[in-house]
């Protein structure tokens, strides 16, 4: 069956009115228009954005791209502008004619070129015989599409019809028109499902995991979906189009189909381009998540040993002093400000290292250093203590910890060592 409409089939019985698809068709059309634009978009931002550039592929994906646009635009119009007969009574003018056979033009260059770049697209990671057989089909695959052009505008041998001023001077068979153009339907199905297989042949021989074979495989190879879409398309036309009140809305409908081989073609060579982005989504979301869960782990992940919390406060001295949350540890005899770890102040690098003896004041000359216990945990390579603070612990409650984590103990060993003593 063709969908494209002839004025001289005759029509028996009564007038039958049309229905018409013009919801149908502009839902359909923009929406898998909207589909493929933002994929292409995305496709290009990730060229661009990433420095790869762009490349030939991108370039034919976006010249198909705009012909989409203007096709759709024009078979709009076709249907708003007299395509929809009133009922079987009524015909095509020669002006509805041509803008019929300038969208069907417009939607074979669109397969051709669709499926041209993802030929292209095989082209730059396959060897010098893949080429070749890429090539065959790139090449064969243009011809075929011009031909059908060509005999899109020829005149039909003994088609009354046919035989018009806008049509090339020569004419062909009806027969052999019909079965050239479902020729070159099956083909574009061949075609879909040779470059849908080829990512399998040149992956094959990559040193990469299996797993991400597969993956990358299963991404490029999509096409399969418009092969299977454009089969099932087939099959529906051979089903007949009589003259009936369905007869224009099928027509409307059938555009449709067509636009679905174009628009799944660009969607499914933008889909593994898209890594980058799903990648960068990925990461954005789990650091969200961990942001958000930090302070609740890293005040819980010892609780396992330990049922006491640990904080901090400052004696009258101005050492720090630890202390567990149920008031256990520290003097509790003297008036301290109870404070969190976090809340010490680091001191500069500078400080890390102890002072000489001799450049110490001659009032502070009578206290000495003493040296690190040997179990320390917070002391750094060499004896030396990060902080000029210690901090004071009970013997049997001492606490793994760093500087910013409210942290519970560990019973171990203290973490710093005792304060200076007074020398003797």
């Amino acid at each position: 069956m063709n969908f494209t409409p002839r004025d001289d089939e005759e029509v028996d019985g009564p007038a039958v009115a049309y229905v018409n698809p013009w919801t149908e068709l502009n839902l359909g059309l923009w929406m898998l228009f909207a589909g493929a634009t933002l994929f292409l978009m995305l496709r290009l931002y990730v060229k661009v954005t990433r420095r790869h550039g762009l490349w030939y592929d991108d370039y034919i994906l976006t010249a198909s791209w705009m012909l989409l646009l203007a096709n759709n635009a024009l078979i709009v119009h076709e249907f708003a502008t007299g395509y929809v007969l009133k009922d079987t009574t009524e015909s095509w003018d020669d002006r509805m004619h041509i803008l019929i056979n300038i969208s069907s033009c417009g939607t074979l260059i669109g397969q051709a070129w669709t499926k041209t770049a993802f030929g292209v697209t095989l082209l730059r990671i396959s060897n010098q015989w893949q080429q070749w057989v890429l090539w065959f089909c790139i090449v064969t695959m243009n011809l075929y599409m011009v031909l059908k052009v060509f005999f899109q505008w020829a005149k039909v041998c003994d088609k009354e019809s046919y035989d018009v001023w806008y049509r090339l001077n020569f004419c062909i068979g009806w027969q052999f028109r019909d079965s050239f153009k479902e020729g070159g339907n099956v083909y574009n199905i061949i075609m879909d499902f040779i470059f849908a297989t080829f990512p399998w042949l040149i992956t094959r021989g990559l040193e990469m995991r299996r797993v991400e074979k597969i993956g990358l495989c299963a991404t490029m190879s999509l096409g399969m979906i418009v092969a299977i879409v454009s089969a099932i398309r087939i099959a529906w036309k051979d089903n007949g189009n009589e003259r009936d009140a369905y007869y224009i809305w099928r027509n409307g409908v059938s555009q449709v189909w067509y636009s679905s081989e174009i628009t799944g073609t660009i969607i499914v060579q933008c889909i593994p381009i898209l890594r980058p982005i799903v990648q960068s989504f990925h990461t954005s979301l789990t650091s969200k998540k961990l942001g958000s869960t930090t302070d609740a782990q890293s005040t819980t992940w010892l609780s396992k040993f330990s049922g006491n919390r640990v904080s901090t406060g400052v004696n009258n001295n101005g050492t720090a002093m630890l202390a567990d949350e149920r008031g256990l540890g520290g003097d509790n005899n003297t008036n301290n400000d109870r404070v969190e770890l976090r809340d010490i102040p680091e001191e500069p690098a500078e400080s890390w290292r102890e002072v000489p003896t001799s450049s110490w004041p001659l009032d502070d000359a009578k206290y000495e250093p003493e040296p690190l216990p040997h179990s320390d945990s917070w002391a750094l390579p060499g004896g030396e203590s990060r902080s000029g603070r210690s901090l004071d612990v009970e013997q049997d409650r001492g606490s793994h910890s760093s500087i910013g984590f409210d942290v519970e103990p560990v019973r171990e060993q203290g973490l710093s060592p005792p304060p200076r003593r007074l020398a003797q």
